[in-house]
């Protein structure tokens, strides 16, 4: 049985379509987000490691940023977060610029290596979920539009 509610060959019970048990869909959902965001690493074939490409992402967005506040959007410990930062320098994917202002601060910017990087990764992503998309019906392309508003709501929690 593992980690699941039920075992693996069998369905959790679920009477009516949206009437599922807070707790049995809570536990689908936490099933297939783990299956499709592996699923999507593997098409996108980054050639670093999550950790790496998570960081990455996060310099891309957030930059010019700090170590410590990389580590905070992270939700890692700055000692981690050093060695992330330094295999993504000797990658050439980010530079660290000096602060004009502070000589102890340094900042964090992408290259266009970096770019580059994450931009192949997302075109093998979006090049694969299309393909699969075209093969969905109407409805269900309607019905994926409709949750991808509501999955992100809830990764958004309480925040």
């Amino acid at each position: 049985m593992a980690y699941y509610d039920v075992p693996m060959n069998e369905k959790a019970s679920v009477a009516v379509a949206g009437h599922a048990e807070p707790a049995a869909l809570a536990a689908r959902l936490r099933v297939a987000g783990w299956r499709f965001a592996r699923r999507m690493r593997q098409e996108s074939d980054p050639g670093i490691t999550p950790t790496l490409h998570a960081a990455l992402h996060s310099v891309e967005t957030h930059g010019p940023i700090t170590a410590g506040q990389l580590a905070a959007h992270e939700h890692v410990q700055k000692p981690t977060m050093t060695r992330t930062i330094q295999a993504l320098l000797d990658r050439e994917l980010i530079e660290r610029l000096p602060d004009p202002l502070d000589g102890r601060v340094s900042w964090l910017r992408i290259t266009p290596a970096g770019h580059k990087l994450l931009q192949r990764s997302r075109r093998r992503t979006d090049e694969f979920l299309v393909k699969r998309l075209k093969k969905a019906t109407h409805e269900e392309r309607a019905l994926l539009e409709e949750a991808s508003s509501l999955l992100e709501r809830l990764a958004e929690g309480d925040r």
